[in-house]
Parts: C-alpha cells; sequence; structure tokens
C-alpha cells in the first residue's frame, strides 16, 4: 500500500486526533462496521494492509481481528469529500462484530417502528452468482457424494457443454411464452451450467463481471467490432 504523508494531511480529524473509519465489505458491498481511527491506526494499515483502528476506551491501537482471528483485509482506503470520514474496503474473514453477527448493523427498524435483529443488512441480489460458483468450487474439492457438479466435472466438456446448449435452447423457447416464472427458471439452469462450465475451464466469475464492467460505456457494437478475429 502507499505511504501515508498525502492520506494524513488530507484528512479533517477532530479535536481528539480521530476520524471515523466504516469498514465495507469490498464484494458483497455490506457494511461491516464502523470505528475510529488516527494517524497511527491509518498508517499501521497503510503499512500491513490489515484494518487498525484506536481503541477510544482502551486508548490504544488495535488491529481488527488480533484476538478473534476475524479480520479485515483492506483492499483501498478511501476517504470523503470533506476528508472528515474514511472507508476501507475490505475482504472479510468471519463476522465482523463482537456479538457474532456478520455486521455491526443488525438491527433494523420494523414495519412498526419496532427494532427487529438479524444478521445484517442484506446482500445485493446479483451476489447470488459468485455465491452459486464458490459453491460449484467446492464441490470440486470436496467431492462429496451424489453431487450433479462433480459428475458434470467429472464428465468433461462434452457433457456440461451438451447441457449449456440444452439450457440455452429451453431457455430460447420459454423467452416468446410470456411466463414470466419459467423463463426464470430456465433462464437460472442456463446460467447454472454456465458456472460450471467456466469452473471447469478455471476461468473464475470475477473475470467475467470485469470483462461486463469493461462494457459499460462503450457501444455493443462498437465493442462487438474492436474484438480480435
Amino acid at each position: 500500500m502507499p505511504a501515508p504523508g498525502e492520506l494524513l494531511a488530507a484528512i479533517a480529524f477532530d479535536g481528539a486526533g480521530l476520524v471515523p473509519v466504516i469498514a465495507q465489505d469490498a464484494r458483497t458491498g455490506t457494511v461491516r462496521m464502523v470505528a475510529w481511527a488516527n494517524e497511527e491506526a491509518l498508517t499501521a494499515t497503510l503499512a500491513t494492509g490489515a484494518a487498525h483502528f484506536w481503541s477510544r476506551s482502551r486508548q490504544a491501537l488495535w488491529r481488527k481481528g488480533e484476538s478473534s482471528g476475524h479480520t479485515l483485509a483492506v483492499r483501498e482506503v478511501r476517504i470523503d469529500c470533506d476528508g472528515d470520514a474514511v472507508l476501507y474496503l475490505v475482504d472479510a474473514v468471519g463476522p465482523s462484530c463482537h456479538t457474532g453477527a456478520t455486521s455491526c448493523f443488525f438491527r433494523r427498524v420494523g414495519p412498526d417502528g419496532a427494532l427487529e435483529t438479524d444478521d445484517g443488512p442484506p446482500e445485493p441480489p446479483a451476489l447470488v452468482l459468485a455465491r452459486v460458483a464458490e459453491v460449484i468450487a467446492a464441490r470440486r474439492r470436496e467431492r462429496p457424494e451424489k453431487s450433479y457438479v462433480v459428475s458434470l466435472l467429472d464428465a468433461g466438456f462434452e457433457k456440461i457443454n451438451a447441457k449449456i446448449e440444452e439450457e440455452a435452447g429451453e431457455l430460447a423457447e420459454a423467452l416468446p411464452a410470456g411466463d414470466a416464472a419459467h423463463t426464470a427458471h430456465e433462464a437460472a439452469d442456463l446460467l447454472f451450467h454456465a458456472l460450471v462450465g467456466l469452473e471447469n475451464a478455471g476461468v473464475s466469475v470475477d473475470l467475467v463481471f470485469a470483462e461486463l464492467q469493461r462494457r459499460f460505456g462503450t457501444s455493443g457494437i462498437d465493442e462487438k467490432a474492436g474484438r480480435k478475429k
């Protein structure tokens, strides 16, 4: 990570020399926790890549997970427009709240105004693709008995590609039929088998996400024309 000088100069620390830090899961967008940092904590974070904070109660530097093992590896450090708040984009190991919840924000206001408890803010629906890809990869590693995924991976591309072609055909038939539930079912089947194919090919779904992100702001016609033959 970079040296802290420019970052520290841009931060508007409060009278106690502190700034609030939000830890946000880099992959899911879930806000994991909020704590405080001073110059020492920010410097340690940049130097090690591990989330460090300043404890106001103990008046001491602390690294997230030093006792629990529930660490936060920091991908990026960002500051807001006024320089009075810091954002850590993190890869989290285990829950981030001392209560055992995934996020410290595990209480929400219900429809009747009462506080309700869950595990934290919900993940974006689109993240399910990455979750399914993780399960498929786990099936390859763990090889449980009677696993459909394992049977596909063991059979190789001939069977996987045949299923992809089959599911693509079924989706094409469902699209004009006007049955939203059935169409969604067929689309899910196609996406699932495509993810199995990616796993068998050793292609991370993150590469697919990165490619889709790259195409934003580019005309589909121009993008196709620019592809290598």
